[in-house]
């Protein structure tokens, strides 16, 4: 039986380069008339840094710090979002149907967890290597996400 792929999650890092597994995911939701859920991820505050924040402001000054910062974070990188869609799909002579999603977490375990959420069919991701080491091994977030994903993920090489 042919697997019904009707909603792929699309993930990724909003970087130059990122672009092909973008299209991929288009062409993909195009064979199969299928949407996209375009997620990128904000990594968590690393502790120290979060330890030193909590311990020279004041509870509320932290707080307030926190929701701004994520709030002006969220609107730029929903508009990169917004303007990385509008530019790729301006190009193609078919719409597809793409919904961003903005979470904060740890990158692959997010992943998962969203892809869980939303119901979705196939992943798509780009993974880039940085060194000749590098390119003999996946990067280690692809690699967690295809170890540990019940769904089929494809792998888009990106320069």
């Amino acid at each position: 039986m042919i697997p019904k792929i009707s909603k792929i999650l699309y993930v990724s890092d909003l970087e130059d380069g990122s672009r092909p597994a973008f299209r991929m995911a288009v062409s993909l939701a195009k064979q199969y008339g299928a949407s996209i859920t375009f997620l990128h991820i904000i990594d968590l505050i690393p502790d120290s840094v979060k330890i030193t924040l909590e311990t020279t402001l004041s509870a509320d000054a932290y707080a307030k710090l926190r929701r701004e910062g994520a709030e002006n974070l969220k609107e730029i990188i929903e508009k990169r979002i917004s303007a990385f869609c509008d530019s790729e799909i301006e190009t193609l002579d078919w719409q597809p149907q793409v919904e961003s999603l903005l979470v904060e977490g740890v990158i692959h375990r997010t992943i998962l967890e969203v892809s869980e959420q939303i119901k979705a069919d196939m992943l798509v991701m780009g993974t880039r290597t940085h060194s000749a080491t590098k390119q003999f091994f996946m990067g280690s977030t692809a690699n967690k996400v295809m170890r540990y994903s019940n769904l089929p993920v494809l792998i888009v090489p990106l320069v």
